[in-house]
């Protein structure tokens, strides 16, 4: 798994301090958001419409496609906002591949990797290591049924605050192939 690095500084080399400044207004509210190869997409509402909107994060200065006006002669909001979306909550985009826990190499593919793998499937996998939810929570110091909850809302795309924690703790469990007895 390899996510491209993107920067605040790279996209202020492609866009003024204003555009940077507006596009703040749509960071987080785009649709349809994912990474092909190194092609950042997602659909947003804008002023005058939806507009389909991508950046090429692997060239300097980076390009952009966007369907608004401003776009036709200069880096606009909605590109700025991709970006800044991308930099800020990038587990809101969607691979063209499902990342291999085994090949992470950076804390951003860590954080990609934590924020969008679901609970259940880390659970799954541990019970292939002989690891039972009762275990886990025992382990964890809370009761199965508050683990089967946050696996709930896990499913749901609900965050709780140990949600995060739990993960990590199933992939070092799997990571060691501890088993318990």
């Amino acid at each position: 798994m390899q996510l491209f690095k993107l920067t605040e500084d790279q996209l202020r080399n492609s866009a003024t301090t204003l555009i940077i400044q507006r596009a703040e207004n749509y960071i987080g509210k785009f649709n349809n958001c994912k990474i092909e190869g190194s092609v950042l997409k997602g659909t947003i509402k804008g002023n005058h419409g939806i507009y389909n909107v991508e950046l090429k994060i692997d060239t300097d200065p980076i390009q952009y496609k966007c369907d608004c006006d401003t776009a036709k002669t200069s880096f606009c909001k909605h590109a700025a906002a991709l970006g800044l979306t991308y930099i800020y909550t990038p587990w809101v985009f969607e691979l063209d591949h499902i990342p291999d826990r085994t090949k992470i190499s950076s804390f951003e593919e860590l954080q990609y990797y934590v924020k969008t793998v679901k609970l259940k499937d880390l659970l799954e996998d541990l019970r292939g290591c002989c690891i039972t939810v009762a275990q886990l929570s025992e382990l964890l110091g809370i009761s199965v049924q508050q683990l089967l909850a946050i696996v709930k809302d896990d499913q749901s795309n609900k965050h709780h605050i140990l949600t995060d924690p739990i993960k990590l703790s199933c992939m070092y469990l799997l990571e060691k192939r501890l088993q318990f007895k």
